[in-house]
């Protein structure tokens, strides 16, 4: 890069890119997708935008989620799907991205980059990331700053000492439209079939509650209805009497 001129000379595009104010609307990096900031290196002419940190990514990198071998940076995924499954975050993706050959290990961009350690002001230690499920298989994880499920399959943060931790989207400094869908707060509990995991025994329990309380519900008002009715009725019976 040209620190005089701030502009570069990128891989995946013919001209050089300037680093420029993202015009309004914000464009879309062509890198991982997702919407870029308030600056990125950009092509006006061919309207070609990618993130600082994308633009300025390693060609190959040595990442502790996967200290066995280098991860090698790729323009488009080496699968004939087109696509690649990013093991931080479960998403796919089909642009940047980095991998690992021998393993088939593939990271976004943007997973690859997420800092190992962040303070939280909810928190007084500073909290790690996760790159593999600490808890027996079937666990149901909640993420303590959300309260929603946490699928610890996928990267999350957490204390050790204190157990205390949760989704990258929510403890992560950056924002979370930055970050992969995956990898922010899941609303609901996962259901899974093939599994009777302590998630779907608690799901079940709560939608079998509900169900008994609608049903509670439905039967008083029934009852309400024919009291109603039959006083309805008697009424109508004592005036005939009288006339």
């Amino acid at each position: 890069m040209n620190n005089a001129q701030r502009t570069m000379i990128h891989i995946s595009h013919l001209h050089p890119l300037k680093l420029v104010v993202s015009p309004e609307p914000k464009p879309i990096c062509h890198a991982c997708n997702i919407q870029c900031g308030n600056q990125s290196f950009g092509c006006m002419e061919c309207r070609y935008f990618l993130h600082v940190t994308c633009a300025t990514s390693k060609r190959c990198l040595n990442h502790p989620a996967h200290p066995a071998h280098n991860l090698t940076f790729e323009l488009t995924p080496n699968y004939i799907s087109g696509k690649f499954q990013c093991d931080a975050c479960g998403v796919e993706g089909n642009t940047f991205g980095f991998r690992c050959r021998d393993c088939c290990y593939d990271l976004h961009l943007h997973c690859s980059a997420l800092p190992h350690f962040v303070n939280h002001p909810s928190h007084s230690h500073p909290l790690s990331i996760v790159y593999k499920n600490p808890y027996p298989s079937g666990t149901c994880a909640i993420c303590d700053l959300c309260k929603n499920y946490l699928d610890p399959c996928k990267w999350f943060y957490l204390c050790r000492s204190c157990d205390f931790g949760g989704h990258i989207g929510c403890f992560s400094p950056e924002k979370p439209e930055v970050l992969s869908p995956g990898l922010q707060a899941q609303p609901t509990l996962p259901s899974n079939p093939q599994e009777e995991t302590q998630a779907n025994v608690l799901l079940n329990t709560v939608n079998s509650i509900k169900q008994e309380q609608l049903l509670f519900a439905q039967a008083k008002a029934a009852q309400t209805m024919m009291v109603g009715s039959s006083r309805l009725v008697n009424s109508f019976q004592w005036r005939n009497n009288l006339l």
